[in-house]
């Protein structure tokens, strides 16, 4: 007699049900899935645009005086500054709320000691990154900061040797040589990670930016905060100008 079958004595072997059931549930989530993806894709938009730095150059790098027998060095041109400013700005967003996609795992970057010159002069980084002062000068540099946001005192070493420091408070932080005076730098530590240098052209673009009212800012370190209120849409590009007043060394307040 032959053996009879049952829904509990399937006539298919059971990994076969499986697979029938499991694509059963694809074909019908996967519209839902498809469109979930599109949505994610479109909940970002993009800020580009322009920085235009003022023509009032300065004569000469505002520099941080620390000790009373600096010898000056002789101011670049005029040329040479106005290509060097553009690495001196720094585009951002203003308190944007940590995401699981947002949150830095924490970035490695080098400001390198270089012709008795601190190379970038501006950094920006976002909090919890960690920077490595690499000594490429045949002498000997001292790196530190007497900055609120983080102080430290990498000590005397010698060329061809780096020493780090990490970032978890975000602000300004200047940073000097104990052995020459004339150098100096900023590291600017930011909460977010909204945030650009413009190109040599002064063009600039932060892209996936969550959809939302935000205060853009221009920061130069010889500038009053530039700041601009933005509404970035979804799916969209927002295109916008900013300028940045530099003024001389010596230039009266405004």
């Amino acid at each position: 007699m032959p053996e009879s079958t049952s829904f509990f004595q399937p006539k298919y072997p059971y990994f076969a049900w499986v697979g029938l059931l499991g694509g059963f549930l694809w074909f019908a989530l996967f519209p839902a899935l498809a469109s979930a993806q599109t949505n994610a894709q479109f909940r970002t938009g993009n800020i580009q645009g322009e920085v235009r730095i003022s023509k009032k150059l300065p004569t000469q790098r505002m520099r941080f005086r620390l000790y009373p027998d600096f010898k000056p060095v002789p101011p670049p041109s005029a040329d040479e500054l106005r290509e060097d400013e553009w690495q001196n700005v720094v585009i951002y967003l203003k308190s944007i709320p940590w995401t699981p996609t947002t949150r830095p795992t924490g970035e490695r970057l080098e400001m390198v000691q270089k012709g008795e010159t601190f190379i970038p002069h501006v950094l920006p980084i976002v909090i919890g990154s960690t920077v490595s002062f690499p000594n490429q000068d045949p002498i000997f540099h001292n790196v530190f900061s007497l900055s609120g946001s983080k102080t430290f005192d990498l000590g005397r070493y010698p060329r061809g040797d780096s020493r780090s420091v990490t970032f978890d408070t975000a602000g300004i932080v200047p940073v000097f040589c104990h052995l020459h005076s004339d150098m100096s730098a900023i590291i600017l530590v930011l909460d977010n990670p909204y945030f650009t240098v413009p190109q040599p052209d002064g063009s600039f673009e932060i892209n996936d930016i969550p959809a939302g009212s935000y205060t853009l800012v221009a920061w130069h370190e010889r500038s009053e905060t530039v700041e601009q209120q933005v509404e970035v849409t979804a799916g969209q590009t927002l295109v916008l100008d900013l300028t940045v007043p530099i003024e001389d060394d010596d230039a009266a307040p405004q």
